[in-house]
């Protein structure tokens, strides 16, 4: 069964002006470089090689990480370059490659090591290992220079071509610059940019939608110790000396400072807040302090006092104002026709779920104690019960999220995955009790989100345009989804705008889009009002007819009499009955337990 489509609306996507803007600044930045003082091309040198680092902080920042030790692989990437090339004799380009790499590796060791880390746990762990790369840089003196520092470094080369000059040199950062921060803006309104903007949210929740979030945070680690590497390797080929000192906690810092103030939340944030960075130093030490006869004391504090300002003003950097006033990246296209009926995966059974005799104890608390239900193809299912009844548990063992301490749960046939981002795979979609969508996206591209699952391309097709076949398919299924939940009119309002209700729905939504066989609802009528709640009962009903099967957590008894083939009551965490709605309804120890008298 399909579900008639209005034919209205339109879809966002990123489109050629991120590279336009990235296009100007490249020229502008060319400008300045080609008829600039010999002053204002080193500081556009020294800008570029913070913004390339910055950008790969910004996109950790973006997934949810935070890292203290960034100027650590910029270290790598700078010695390693410079030692080769100085001391083996490697052609500069090639050192540069290799100290890049060096660079990734070192990267993946550490993003291993830490990818489990939460909170300040991380950003610790990452503290600690830039004050270890830097002991290790003075402790191996004969290789390293010690704290002397390595001079005597090779200019860097493009084939024949020697960088000797400062200004073509700037404008071969500023080169890496634009075609960095195009990508990444592009990359950010992807199918794996969403992905990334979702582990920041939920885990949990992006796993649920078959995000490997140990895979991708892993990735997001190396890509951004890669541009680090890369700053620092560039960095030494352009001065030609290298020591500790730029490559400490304080460089760290800046670069945090750097993406906070220009904002976090977007690649040409972390140019502009190099630039202002850089910019605001310059004013405060060339003019404030000449002109007032302050001290360095005094400048940093005049500096922190600006920060504190802009943040107050415009807490997401100063990106997120001109992002408003000028929002380049959207785009209008019209949606096409499309079926988001059930798939075909996973086997074929009378059962779709099959829970027997699980229990749960969490520690010597016994939440769930020989629970036993089925959810049948083309079948609504509730499962109701007071607070602390063990319905969040069932459901969470359901889906794979909690392992039972007894029982066993079988998902079209089989055990659940081991992986819960395996679980989407199997045609298997879900709601949660809390809401969890990504505030900072619009409507569309939380419900877009869904079909990540479905989707194929990867980093390098999202920065660079490869993927708008598929990212198109998606926006149409995404609109489509939002048609059925009759949520289409704010498709482009940010989700941090939505009341409670409306978040329900942003959320049935997004589980629709994965086409699922079975459909896991954790009470999405709440924060409905009436009228919505009469909708989502619709809504329910024409899910299966389509063909789809649903459990359903709820505490509208209304609602739940109103859709569902079988009732499943959980009380003290057992199974007190499982029948008709009218059979549950008249029930005394229902009534007892739950319905009240």
């Amino acid at each position: 069964m399909s579900f008639p489509s209005k034919q209205r609306g339109s879809w966002r996507t990123p489109n050629v002006a991120s590279f336009a803007v990235a296009l100007g600044l490249f020229v502008v930045a060319s400008l300045i470089a080609v008829s600039g003082p010999q002053y204002d091309v080193t500081l556009l040198v020294t800008v570029g090689l913070s913004a390339v680092a910055a950008m790969g902080l910004t996109l950790l920042l973006i997934s949810g990480q935070v890292s203290l030790g960034q100027a650590a692989f910029m270290a790598v990437g700078a010695y390693v370059s410079a030692i080769l090339a100085r001391d083996h004799g490697f052609p500069a380009t090639l050192a540069l490659l290799v100290g890049v790499a060096a660079s990734s590796v070192c990267g993946a060791i550490v993003g291993g090591i830490t990818l489990r880390l939460k909170g300040h746990f991380l950003p610790l762990a990452t503290l600690a290992m830039g004050m270890a790369c830097s002991a290790a840089i003075v402790a191996a003196g004969p290789v390293t220079g010690g704290a002397s520092g390595l001079g005597q470094i090779p200019p860097l080369s493009i084939g024949r071509f020697e960088l000797v000059d400062d200004r073509a040199f700037a404008i071969v950062v500023w080169s890496i610059v634009a075609i960095a921060a195009g990508g990444f803006s592009r990359l950010l309104n992807t199918r794996t940019g969403r992905a990334i903007a979702a582990l920041k949210t939920d885990i949990e929740m992006a796993e649920v939608f078959g995000v490997n979030a140990a895979r991708l945070r892993l990735l997001v680690f190396v890509v951004a110790a890669t541009l680090a590497g890369l700053s620092g390797g560039l960095y030494a080929f352009y001065f030609k000396f290298i020591s500790p000192a730029p490559f400490g906690l304080t460089s760290s810092i800046n670069l945090l400072i750097a993406c906070i103030f220009g904002g976090m939340s977007h690649p040409f944030g972390a140019v502009l807040g190099a630039s202002a960075v850089a910019a605001l130093e310059m004013f405060l030490q060339n003019t404030v302090a000449r002109m007032l006869g302050l001290s360095g004391n005094v400048e940093m504090i005049v500096f922190g006092v600006v920060l504190i300002g802009v943040l107050l003003r415009w807490p997401g950097g100063i990106w997120s104002a001109l992002h408003r006033v000028w929002p380049v990246f959207s785009t209008s296209r019209p949606a096409r026709n499309i079926e988001l009926t059930p798939s075909k995966r996973g086997a074929d059974g009378d059962d779709l779920l099959s829970i027997n005799g699980i229990g749960k104890k969490f520690g010597g608390l016994t939440a769930l104690r020989g629970v036993s239900f089925s959810v049948g193809a083309d079948q609504i299912v509730g499962l109701i019960g007071p607070n602390g009844a063990g319905k969040s548990t069932t459901f969470n063992i359901a889906t794979g999220l909690t392992a039972p301490s007894e029982g066993t749960v079988l998902l079209m046939g089989a055990p659940p995955p081991s992986r819960v981002s395996d679980l989407v795979h199997r045609g298997v979609s879900r709601t949660f009790q809390h809401v969890r969508i990504v505030p900072e996206r619009t409507v569309l591209e939380n419900v877009a989100f869904g079909a990540y699952a479905q989707g194929r391309s990867g980093m390098i097709a999202g920065m660079f345009g490869l993927d708008q076949a598929e990212e198109a398919a998606t926006f149409a299924k995404a609109w489509r989804a939002l048609e059925i939940v009759e949520l289409d009119g704010l498709a482009h309002e940010p989700a941090a705008r939505l009341a409670m209700g409306q978040a329900r729905l942003v959320e049935v939504a997004r589980a629709l889009i994965s086409r699922p066989r079975l459909l896991l609802l954790d009470e999405p009528a709440a924060g409905l009002r009436t009228g919505e709640k009469l909708k989502l009962v619709t809504l329910l009903h024409r899910l299966k007819l389509a063909g789809m099967s649903v459990l359903l957590v709820e505490h509208d008894m209304d609602l739940v009499m109103n859709c569902v083939d079988k009732v499943v009551v959980l009380d003290r965490g057992q199974g007190l009955m499982t029948g008709h709605p009218e059979e549950v309804r008249r029930d005394q120890r229902v009534i007892a337990a739950y319905l009240g008298a």
